[in-house]
């Protein structure tokens, strides 16, 4: 299937709509993206070469498009595999250009003029181009020269060696071993500072609610370990592989903490208070930024469950279940929604009514550890492409609406809808 944009947008388009990473891009930011490497092998290789209908898409619909005109020829870190899938979902943390009520106005932005009142949270629409279950994913060695010059100059005398794009092995900071960059920073440790929170269904065929996850390592002392729900991917009727966190088989919708840092500490994420922008700011040593560091947009995956069943009587489960809901609706079994992280830290776990844990990254657990999708940068003014299509969780969530309505906006007009339209 070769396509370009579908244009019927009744704007001119300046933003890229998104694509697959080229090989290269992979290989130079620390994925192995050789024949033999989990990216272009099953269990859920990447969108390009894989998956191209199935879950996400449903019927007819292909989760991605060939495309030589949107892709490399705009942009040649990519490869020539445009993504129709986008994930809606929320993040958590305030810091995203576009947030307007997050922790009480707090982050509140001049964007955000005229948008109605009560919205709980921000906005992110992502592209799921891969599923990464094993660290063996991560290349261990690694080295490209980049900028290299041979007698070039207008006398052909010009010389430069170029740069060196390198990985080594060994142990970074945090324990992983894996590739090291020149300062001894691995990209599993870059990654382990962004979070993409999943829910998975709790509801057995029974109708018993699993308390627990089947992974012996993300075991809660909350709740029992049996029954328990699985985190282990699965196959169709074809023999497809169907990642543990499908869209199917998730209670909600994404959340994610970005930890996006702003070069000029107006985010509050200042490393010294030796700028002027940061001189009367409280010291707040984030070190990674989304945008800068995590080029290939990966997360690693925080499950999250809960320890009691939806209709607890158990106290004080049975009112934080209750009011969250009454604030955010309840998903598809019954749950309350959950899109903040002071409402699972602070209200659920610490009220011993849920729990959160991490697959293990030698992939023995079966499902996904890491995700490959990179949230799109400005979703306005054509990242959102006419044949694109919403890939989300929806059960009486209010935010359903939000989410739902301004992904129209944006694939129409090509602004939010609580912005006017631009003028081209």
């Amino acid at each position: 299937m070769m396509a370009g944009r579908v244009s019927a947008q009744t704007f001119t388009p300046i933003n890229p709509p998104p694509c697959d990473f080229s090989d290269q891009f992979y290989g130079d930011n620390g994925l192995v993206s050789t024949t033999s490497g989990e990216l272009n092998t099953e269990p859920d290789g990447r969108f390009g070469t894989f998956r191209q209908f199935g879950p996400p898409a449903t019927g007819t619909q292909a989760n991605w498009v060939a495309d030589t005109t949107n892709c490399s020829a705009t942009d040649p870190t990519r490869r020539n595999f445009r993504i129709l899938a986008t994930t809606g979902g929320n993040a958590d943390d305030g810091n995203s250009p576009f947030s307007c009520a997050d922790q009480g106005g707090a982050f509140a932005v001049p964007q955000c003029a005229g948008q109605s009142a009560g919205i709980p949270e921000t906005l992110e629409f992502i592209s799921i181009l891969a599923f990464i279950h094993s660290q063996n994913a991560f290349e261990s060695s690694y080295s490209r020269t980049v900028g290299a010059i041979t007698n070039g100059g207008l006398d052909g005398v010009q010389q430069n060696d170029g740069e060196v794009i390198s990985l080594k092995p060994g142990t970074d900071p945090e324990g992983n071993t894996t590739g090291l960059n020149p300062r001894g920073i691995s990209m599993m440790q870059i990654v382990g500072h962004f979070e993409a929170y999943a829910h998975i269904r709790q509801k057995l065929p029974n109708g018993t609610f699993a308390l627990n996850p089947c992974a012996a390592d993300m075991v809660s002392p909350l709740a029992a370990a049996t029954p328990c729900f699985s985190v282990a991917d699965t196959k169709d009727a074809n023999g497809n592989t169907v990642s543990d966190v499908a869209s199917p088989n998730l209670a909600q919708n994404w959340r994610f903490a970005t930890n996006r840092n702003a070069m000029d500490g107006s985010d509050g994420n200042c490393i010294n208070n030796t700028d002027q922008n940061c001189k009367h700011k409280v010291f707040s040593d984030s070190p990674y930024g989304y945008f800068c560091d995590d080029l290939l947009g990966m997360w690693i995956i925080t499950y999250f469950w809960f320890t009691q069943p939806p209709n607890t009587a158990v106290q004080p489960c049975h009112d934080v279940f209750a009011a969250m809901g009454a604030k955010n609706g309840f998903n598809v079994e019954g749950y309350p929604i959950i899109l903040t992280a002071h409402e699972l830290n602070d209200e659920l776990e610490a009220n011993g009514c849920g729990a959160e844990g991490q697959e293990n990254t030698n992939g023995t657990d079966g499902g996904a550890a890491w995700l490959v999708c990179p949230a799109i940068p400005d979703p306005r003014n054509g990242a959102i492409a006419t044949d694109a299509f919403l890939d989300v969780v929806t059960h009486n969530s209010l935010l359903d609406p939000f989410v739902s309505n301004n992904f129209a906006c944006l694939k129409n007009n090509g602004k939010f809808c609580f912005e006017s339209a631009p003028e081209f």
